[in-house]
């Protein structure tokens, strides 16, 4: 262990690992306002669903692209990966 300068690369490590954990907190903000987005969906598919008897296809839609960016958000929270969601990737 030497006591010099850091190499280039360890700084450029050290860096990505905060741009990362910044990454992370923006995340953890929208996750959240994702988490309240579902509980209205929900809600207003269940009205849909009490006045017409079947589910909106549109809301169902949503909820599900929902869903799946919420799984992709906790993959990259759990650092299994590496790929950033919507909008940095596509919609699903």
């Amino acid at each position: 262990m030497t006591d010099g300068p850091e190499t280039p690369a360890v700084q450029a490590d050290k860096r990505a690992v905060w741009v990362r954990g910044a990454w992370m907190v923006v995340l953890m903000v929208l996750f959240s306002v994702a988490q309240a987005l579902l509980w209205l969906t929900a809600i207003l598919q269940f009205g849909w669903l009490l006045f017409t008897g079947k589910p909106n296809p549109n809301i169902t839609v949503f909820g599900t692209r929902l869903g799946n960016w919420l799984a992709m958000t906790a993959r990259f929270q759990a650092m299994e990966s590496e790929d950033k969601p919507f909008p940095w990737s596509a919609w699903e």
